[in-house]
């Protein structure tokens, strides 16, 4: 029997709710049919089965909430073993004993004026204890949803805390106490909950869990990043002509060529010669975290929130390249069939809040990163060039760094160096 548990993926993903079964029980599968749709905080998950079978138990239904390390679905793989099997490289909690379960801590939730009783069962071996390593960053953290969700409000890397619960499971008061102590990798303030009044003509419709996940995110960064902005305008006549004589080309009919690939272009120039705008802030450690790999996260507006999928690699590509790679992530984005593994490892971001029309913003920090570049609508203004006053087109470009480890000064720098390489696009075409 085959246990196939809902597996850790990363990128703060804990818990997911059944979509769509594609098979019901007793039905035959081989390995590699798509089983069951999750949604999770950032992308429709397809499991596919993992060995050939036969479906003997559902572990949630459509509508319920799965979490990590729970059994999707018990497979009748052939093996003739009584007790379920897992392979290797699933990486999910151990199962758990049903004979040897004891509860280890009991947690409360309040949602609006009802308090939500959480037994959370952790199960026993006989004579050994789980050791968690936390000072290694990929490693598996034993803890309760609850816990989880507090330590992203305290902005508060869970891997870094020392659990005092059951088989080292980490508890909310190790978290808070973290949080407090001057070894915390943030100092930032506690995110409090506080009541909102529902009397009255109001209307109640609970959020999305891609716009909880948000909420988190942005929580995080304003609390653990002083924010500092940099705002300028570019005179990007040649850009627009450039891109225009592109669009005109026979050769890239098939491509959508958009100002976003010469943006990104020159963003990674800016990287290369900036490295510290590709990097992350340990402050735990006083140290800086310099990537040598360069990859552009790009904010997507979908009809349920933002996400933002990544650019991988984008270093290595050329305009037309990235014109489709582009082009590729954002569908899939806005269809949510993004895969994970284009969600992850981003080393800067860029965001445009010129599609909606406009200029200037102050983008947020989509932290650990310690900058991100927000575009403005290119408009047609009026511009000095040497003693006239004439028409060009103008493209605002806003810029928000991480002002603990990035002054002003630098921020400036890297904004004009973007400046010089989008005012002459023919730069962008030399490596």
């Amino acid at each position: 029997m085959f246990d196939f548990k809902f597996a850790d993926v990363g990128e703060g993903l804990h818990e997911g709710v059944i979509l769509e079964w594609k098979f019901k029980e007793g039905d035959s599968v081989k390995e590699g049919d798509l089983l069951v749709v999750i949604e999770t905080d950032k992308v429709n998950a397809e499991l596919t089965a993992p060995v050939d079978g036969v479906l003997k138990k559902l572990g949630k239904g459509v509508g319920e909430t799965i979490h990590v390390g729970e059994t999707v679905v018990l497979i009748d793989d052939g093996t003739g073993e009584e007790e379920p099997t897992q392979k290797e490289e699933t990486k999910a909690e151990p199962a758990k004993e049903e004979t040897k379960s004891e509860p280890v801590e009991e947690e409360k939730s309040l949602i609006g004026d009802t308090i939500i009783d959480t037994e959370v069962m952790a199960s026993s071996s006989e004579g050994q204890e789980k050791q968690i390593k936390t000072s290694e960053p990929n490693v598996r953290v034993l803890a309760t949803p609850v816990a989880r969700k507090l330590a992203r409000d305290l902005g508060v890397d869970i891997k870094l805390v020392k659990g005092t619960g059951h088989n080292g499971r980490v508890m909310k008061d190790d978290i808070r106490k973290y949080a407090g102590s001057s070894s915390s990798q943030t100092a930032a303030p506690v995110y409090r909950e506080v009541t909102v009044s529902t009397e009255g003509d109001v209307e109640l419709v609970p959020i999305s869990k891609l716009r909880k996940a948000i909420v988190n995110a942005m929580v995080t960064s304003k609390q653990v990043i002083p924010h500092t902005t940099l705002i300028a305008e570019l005179d990007v006549d040649k850009l627009v002509e450039l891109r225009q004589s592109l669009k005109n080309q026979d050769f890239y009919t098939d491509v959508k060529i958009t100002y976003m690939p010469f943006i990104v272009k020159a963003v990674t120039k800016a990287l290369r010669e900036f490295p510290i705008f590709n990097s992350s802030f340990d402050q735990k450690n006083d140290q800086m975290v310099y990537k040598k790999f360069y990859n552009i996260g790009m904010a997507v507006d979908t009809k349920d929130g933002l996400i933002v999928p990544v650019i991988k690699k984008a270093d290595t590509m050329s305009i037309v390249s990235l014109a489709k790679e582009i082009r590729r992530l954002a569908e899939l984005t806005r269809d949510r069939k993004v895969q994970l593994s284009d969600l992850t490892n981003a080393t800067f971001s860029i965001t445009n809040f010129g599609s909606i029309g406009v200029p200037f913003g102050t983008p947020i920090i989509n932290h650990p990163e310690v900058g991100i570049l927000g575009l403005g609508n290119i408009a047609k203004k009026p511009v000095v060039r040497g003693e006239e006053i004439v028409p060009g087109y103008v493209m605002p470009l806003s810029l928000s760094v991480d002002h603990r480890v990035i002054d002003g000064a630098d921020a400036g720098r890297f904004i004009n160096y973007l400046k010089q390489l989008l005012e002459n696009p023919s730069l962008l075409l030399i490596d």
